[in-house]
C-alpha cells in the first residue's frame, strides 16, 4: 500500500507537470508573414524672403567684390529634417533686383547687375521639419559682382534663382 500511495503521488506529480506542459503549448506559438508600410511622398523644398540686413557691410557688393556673402532662407514642407548639400544658379533665370528695370538681368536690358552667384557644394545646412523658413549666411564668394553693374543697382536687394538639393537627415 505505501508503494501504491507513493506511485498514486508520483502519478498525480508527473500528470501535474504534463497538464502543465499542454497548457504552455496551448498559449504559445509562432508563425511567419507579412506587414505593410507606406513612404511619404517628399514635398518640394522652397525659399522665402531673407533678411538681408544681415550680412556684413564688408560681405555686400560692390563693382569689383569678389568675395560677397548671400543669404538664403528656405522652407521645408516635408514632415522630416532635410540637409541642403548644394545651392547652385538656376540657369534660364536671371538676377533681379527691388529697383526692377533700372538694375535687372533679364534679357535685352539696358542695365546689367554684373552680379554672378557661384554655386555652392559641399554644405551642411540642416532644415528642420515642417520649417516656414530657415535662414542661412552662404560663405564669403558665394556671391560677387563685375564691374558691368550700373550704378543705379546701388543699394539694391538682389533676388538671385536658386536650385536647391539635399536628403532627408532623420
Amino acid at each position: 500500500m505505501k508503494y501504491a500511495k507513493r506511485i498514486g503521488a508520483a502519478l498525480l506529480v508527473l500528470g501535474v507537470i504534463f497538464a502543465a506542459g499542454i497548457a504552455y503549448a496551448a498559449w504559445t506559438s509562432s508563425g511567419t508573414g507579412s506587414g505593410s508600410a507606406k513612404a511619404a511622398t517628399a514635398q518640394a523644398l522652397g525659399t522665402v524672403s531673407a533678411d538681408v540686413t544681415t550680412i556684413a557691410a564688408a560681405d555686400k557688393l560692390y563693382p569689383g567684390q569678389t568675395n560677397g556673402k548671400a543669404v538664403i532662407k528656405i522652407t521645408n514642407p516635408n514632415p522630416y529634417p532635410v540637409r541642403i548639400t548644394g545651392v547652385s544658379f538656376d540657369t534660364g533665370s536671371y538676377v533681379s533686383s527691388d529697383q526692377a528695370a533700372n538694375c535687372t538681368d533679364a534679357p535685352a536690358t539696358a542695365h546689367p547687375t554684373g552680379v554672378t552667384f557661384n554655386n555652392q557644394s559641399a554644405l551642411t545646412l540642416d532644415v528642420p521639419a515642417n520649417s516656414a523658413g530657415t535662414q542661412f549666411t552662404l560663405p564669403a564668394g558665394s556671391v560677387s559682382m563685375d564691374n558691368t553693374s550700373d550704378t543705379l543697382c546701388q543699394g539694391t536687394v538682389f533676388t538671385i534663382p536658386v536650385t536647391l538639393s539635399g536628403n532627408s537627415n532623420a
